[in-house]
């Protein structure tokens, strides 16, 4: 699990600093994560960059239905977006994804406001 950590870690690190000038809002910062799965990860497959960016789309979007105020949250999407692009990609599993998921919430504060 410390893998994913330090992967998870660092994916979150880069994409805060590309947000860092103020362009892109933090709560828009999800929508990185499948940029920055392709970039980490030398894929180059656009059909698979697409069906990562509408799951993305369609867990955030759900997600701020349940709870509007969850776009406060954004480095909890961005992590949760950016794993997600493992499991489209075919590299893990949905459970997996949901161990990394729990450890990555017990050792990083992914809900400060």
């Amino acid at each position: 699990m410390e893998k994913w950590l330090i992967e998870v870690k660092e994916a979150l690190s880069e994409a805060l600093k590309a947000i860092s000038n103020g362009d892109i809002p933090q709560e828009n910062l999800y929508q990185l994560a499948s940029l920055f799965y392709s970039k980490r990860n030398h894929m180059n497959n656009s059909s698979l960059f697409e069906a990562m960016n509408h799951e993305i789309d369609e867990q955030v979007k759900s997600d701020r239905l349940y709870n509007p105020n969850s776009k406060l949250h954004y480095k909890f999407h961005f992590v949760s977006s950016y794993l997600i692009c493992f499991v489209i990609a075919g590299k893990i599993d949905e459970f997996t994804y949901d161990q990394v998921m729990d450890f990555v919430n017990q050792e990083m504060d992914l809900f400060e406001e």
